[in-house]
Order: C-alpha cells, then structure tokens, then sequence
C-alpha cells in the first residue's frame, strides 16, 4: 500500500472521529447543563484521574497506552474548555465585602456575579430565577457558623451541592453553593459528604437518639450543630455533616429510621 492509500485510510477514520467528537461534545453539553443548574464545578481532578486510569487499560500494547492517556487528558481539557464557554453566562449571586467576592469569582471566575444586599436577598434571588446559583458563607474558622445563612439553609428551599474553603485574610471561610435542583444519586466514588438538618422530640433522650441513629448505619458525624427555631422558643434544629453517601441502600435505610425518631429531616445538600 503506498503513501497516498495510507493518508487516504487516516482521513476516512478523521472523519469518522468527527463524527464521534459532536456526538461527545453534545453529551458534555448536557452535563454544562445539569452542572449549572446545581452548580457543581466544572473541573473534578480526583473523577479526572478515575477516569484515565480506567480508559488506559483499554489499550493492550504497552507502547501505545501512555499516548492514549494523553489523549483522553487533552479530549477532557477540550471538555473543559466547551463547558466554561457553555456556562459563561451563569449569574451568581452573593453577599458580602471584597473577601466574599474575591471567593465567588476565584471558584467561578466565568461567572456573571451579581451582589445583592443580604443573604435573605441572594438566597431569593436564586429562589425567584434570578440567578442561577447563590454562594453564600456559612462558617468561619475564627467566628464560628454563620446563623442567618444556615436558617435559610434550613427554612428554604434550596439545596447545597458543593462546599469550598477560601481565606478572607483573617482565617478559612466555607462557603455553600446553593441552588434550586439537588444532585440526584451518585456513586460511592463520587460524594463523600451529606448534610442533615434535624430537629428532635421533646423527651428524655430525643437527641441521643438521633446520633445513635446515625451511628448504627456506620455514617460518622464530623460536625453538629444546634441553632434556634424561629417561631418556637426555647426550641431548636441541629445542622449535622456526615461523611459517606445517602443515596447508597444503607443510606437510605439510615434516613428512614432517623425519620421514625425526629419530628423533621432533611437531607440539604451533598458534596465531595
């Protein structure tokens, strides 16, 4: 076969990888999309990783496998890429001084970013339509939680699926990104936190049983925390983070049971 048959046999396999790059870039368009609605971050480098070691032991010859590692790392780059072009009109929402916007734009930086006065006024705002997602700080490493936002975090009706640190220069702040649509059920690799919000009966013991609940399913308590209801004194809900998955069987049959011993439970939001 000469030189010309060859090229022509690359050409019509370029073609044909075309063809497969649309239909790839179409499916990416839509995971822009579900990532946007829930304001998940666009890059993952732990899934990233996964995903090569996984895609390398498709190729058996050992010559050519770290070739089509680098492949899949520059096809993913591209993903990337298309999917930051997709999402650079997503509005953002936030409340705060210069430290808070300095963290909304590095975690997004092609974000719309849009101030609003008060976290009642950011968290509505996403609430309403008006912005897509709302990143809002809900605890300090040198003040403690923030009350206002972790109530509406309670009381509303958004969902927290993602959680980042960033320094305001005089400590560590975490901030919840928050939107409208929940992450829907993940594998075990793909979320390794969730967060509850409780509140317990009036009665000897009511919140022993809560924790030891939570515990009989093997989930581990890193962080709670009790805050006041609004409209009961003398009254409160409790803010719990969790390490594992409560989409898995066993975490669904953790849920059920902390609902048979508290009056309310909700699952508000997941992360990794």
């Amino acid at each position: 076969m000469g030189i010309e048959e060859l090229r022509e046999e690359i050409n019509n396999i370029d073609a044909e990888m075309a063809k497969l790059f649309v239909d790839r870039m179409n499916v990416v368009s839509r995971v822009a999309e579900y990532k946007g609605a829930r304001g998940i971050d666009i890059e993952d480098r732990d899934r990233e990783q996964r995903v090569i070691d996984s895609k390398g032991i498709l190729i058996e010859d050992d010559d050519l496998r770290p070739y089509y590692t680098q492949f899949i790392k520059n096809t993913m780059e591209v993903s990337k890429r298309w999917q930051e072009h997709l999402l650079s009109g997503l509005r953002v929402a936030y409340c705060g001084d210069s430290y808070d916007c300095e963290a909304v734009k590095t975690h997004y930086p092609d974000g719309n970013l849009v101030e609003y006065a008060s976290y009642q006024e950011a968290f509505n705002a996403v609430s309403e339509g008006e912005c897509g997602i709302a990143v809002l700080p809900f605890e300090t490493s040198y003040r403690g939680e923030v009350g206002k936002v972790l109530d509406l975090i309670f009381f509303g009706d958004l969902h927290v699926n993602g959680i980042f640190e960033h320094s305001d220069g005089k400590g560590l702040t975490r901030y919840a990104v928050l939107s409208p649509v929940e992450v829907e059920t993940l594998s075990n690799n793909e979320v390794s936190s969730f967060l509850l919000m409780f509140t317990v009966k009036d009665e000897v013991g009511g919140l022993a049983k809560a924790i030891n609940t939570i515990s009989a399913y093997n989930f581990n308590m890193r962080i709670m925390r009790s805050r006041p209801m609004h409209d009961l004194p003398w009254h409160y809900y409790f803010y719990a983070e969790a390490e594992g998955n409560d989409t898995t069987e066993n975490g669904r049959r953790m849920v059920n049971a902390l609902k048979a011993v508290c009056p309310m439970v909700k699952v508000v939001g997941r992360f990794s």
